[in-house]
């Protein structure tokens, strides 16, 4: 894939949505990982590219303590690299307000925990675009959208600049840009992509231990992940697919990966404005 052409296409998409919707402010929520920091890269170049429309690029760091020191110093350090306007809101005490006002009736689980942290930040960050005549940017990857690895009235937003690329994609557009448009060791640019490229995923909610992959296929990787999810939107059941997939990854990561994917259709049925892939993949 050509990764330059994948940065400008997104890039321009953002731009043009911007300005045929007359919006103003794009709201971010930086978590410190990989996604919201490339994200926040395209943001931060869609206001240099387009100073006669005076956009403004809104970051906020909202933790809670199931966030790393690690996510919470590249979520800063991506803020200031990227932001014109940018903070730090730690919600732990909203979190265990409406935490305990939920358990009155029914008990809490690890998933349901994240969700109400992912859907006190959508709140916070709606309501910062409503009074800026904004919209909130969406960082969720093609990988994560076919695994149902997001929270529906959460972490889906309104605009979607990565939605096209798989998570190993994702991780190689962050490449080109820290190596190809922010060259030098010494720009906080390049520096805030790097941590973030170096990063251990997670879903910042401490949903379980060991980051992303523990969830999804312990002791594989994305691209394999992603090979996996490909190759089964693209030919189904057929028995030859299956069987380089089996031989490739084992059955048990196989099956663990498409039932997540199975289990998770609901959650598609409704999603977010995309810049499709087939505007730049060749």
């Amino acid at each position: 894939m050509n990764y330059k052409k994948v940065y400008e296409t997104i890039v321009s998409e953002t731009a043009k949505y911007l300005i045929e919707n007359r919006l103003k402010t794009m709201v971010l929520g930086l978590s410190g990982g990989l996604d919201s920091t490339v994200t926040a890269a395209i943001c931060h170049e869609v206001v240099k590219r387009n100073p006669e429309q005076q956009f403004t690029f809104i970051g906020v760091s909202l933790p809670c303590t199931s966030n790393s020191v690690e996510e919470n110093d590249s979520a800063s350090m991506a803020m200031k690299a990227f932001c014109d306007k940018y903070w730090v809101e730690n919600l732990q005490a909203q979190y265990l307000l409406l935490k305990a006002t939920c358990e009155q009736h029914y008990p809490s689980t690890p998933i349901s925990q994240g969700n109400i942290k992912a859907r006190l930040r959508m709140i916070y960050l709606y309501n910062i675009a409503s009074v800026t005549g904004g919209l909130v940017m969406d960082t969720d990857n093609l990988t994560e959208h076919n695994l149902g690895f997001w929270t529906i009235h959460g972490d889906v937003a309104d605009f979607n600049p990565i939605g096209g690329l798989w998570k190993h994609e994702v991780y190689e557009l962050c490449k080109y840009i820290f190596t190809e448009c922010y060259t030098s060791e010494s720009d906080v640019r390049h520096q805030a992509l790097r941590a973030a490229y170096d990063i251990v995923p997670t879903d910042g909610n401490g949903v379980a231990a060991g980051g992303d992959m523990a969830q999804i296929a312990p002791g594989h990787t994305y691209e394999e992940v992603d090979d996996i999810l490909n190759t089964y939107l693209q030919q189904g059941d057929d028995e030859k697919a299956m069987k380089r997939l089996v031989d490739a990854y084992g059955a048990e990561t196989v099956e663990r990966v498409l039932a997540r994917h199975r289990g998770s259709a609901f959650k598609r049925k409704r999603m977010p404005l995309v810049i499709e892939r087939a505007l730049y993949d060749e």
